[in-house]
């Protein structure tokens, strides 16, 4: 009995083994014909060159792919994939904007392989002029500078920087902005951004077929000492004698922030108005006064203030 079973298993491991080397031998040495469907290959645009010397582009060119059916010799089709298998359409017969249809060739990796049907056949694309403009450019921060310090002027070279792209999108383009991080900075900064396409609501608009005449913008960051200080108001000497008798009214604004070099600031305790005659002041004691501020230092509350003054002698009045 126990021979028998031993027969019987062996018996059955020659059969598994003889049908695999049939199986290898059909499969590999006669290799019978079949079909298969490759799906998702990229699609080549060739001539694109010859669309641009017509002021033309075309638009999502890396977005198209179609499904290929081939047929053929089992071990070749097996080793076809996207990367040996290429699908051109040639657009250099393209003459104006709009939707075009567009045949599509394929390259097969082996001559005795053949296509016997693609998916989607032909090709619809979009086609726009193609346009350069020039546009200026934007220095924007991002962070704040260390605490008491803010950001003052921001200059770029090149002040102007021309796209080339897709009429449609060069159109939506507000402006080329670089950004800067000016987060816990205490100090002037150089450095040399990216350029980016900026649209409305300052949204970075991003795009494989725009082009800059430079990628690279050089900016200069100034970062100024900030401080608030009391303003000082200075009279005319015709008018002076008369002026001890006015105060700042409790209702007028008396301090400014300003900022600037941190040697200039770090001196200042007050800053003076420019000259302030009599005849300036209403009846109700308002005047509208500039700062006399020195070099190198700027108001960051605005250039021009309403003062109010009254009387000395009223305030002690209602002091009382």
């Amino acid at each position: 009995m126990k021979k028998q079973i031993n027969s019987d298993s062996a018996l059955k491991i020659f059969s598994v083994v003889i049908a695999v080397c049939l199986w290898f031998y059909v499969v590999q040495v006669q290799s019978p014909d079949m079909d298969r469907v490759i799906k998702g290959v990229p699609v080549v645009f060739t001539q694109k060159n010859i669309l641009e010397e017509k002021n033309l582009i075309l638009l999502n060119d890396n977005e198209y792919t179609i499904d290929i059916k081939i047929h053929g010799s089992r071990k070749y089709v097996m080793d076809v994939d996207d990367e040996n298998l290429t699908v051109l359409a040639d657009v250099s017969n393209i003459e104006s904007t709009g939707r075009h249809a567009v045949l599509t060739n394929i390259v097969l990796p082996y001559a005795n392989l053949e296509v016997i049907n693609k998916n989607p056949s032909m090709l619809s694309v979009t086609v726009d002029d193609l346009v350069t403009v020039e546009k200026p450019v934007e220095v924007l921060t991002e962070g704040t500078p260390k605490d008491s310090y803010v950001v003052g002027s921001l200059t770029a070279d090149p002040e102007k920087i021309a796209v080339k792209g897709p009429k449609t999108i060069v159109d939506g383009i507000k402006s080329v902005a670089t950004i800067v991080d000016v987060g816990g900075k205490s100090a002037d900064i150089a450095s040399v951004e990216p350029a980016r396409a900026l649209g409305t609501n300052n949204k970075e608009i991003k795009s494989q077929l725009l082009t800059f005449s430079t990628s690279e913008i050089e900016v200069r960051t100034e970062i100024l000492k900030g401080k608030t200080v009391e303003i000082e108001p200075v009279f005319s000497s015709a008018f002076r004698e008369t002026a001890k008798e006015l105060v700042l009214d409790e209702s007028s604004i008396s301090e400014v922030k300003i900022a600037g070099v941190p040697t200039l600031v770090d001196a200042l305790t007050t800053v003076k108005t420019k000259v302030i005659s009599a005849s300036a002041i209403d009846a109700d004691g308002k005047v509208t006064v500039k700062l006399d501020l020195p070099s190198g230092v700027q108001s960051l509350d605005g250039d021009t203030f309403i003062l109010k003054f009254s009387s000395r002698l009223a305030g002690a009045e209602r002091n009382e």
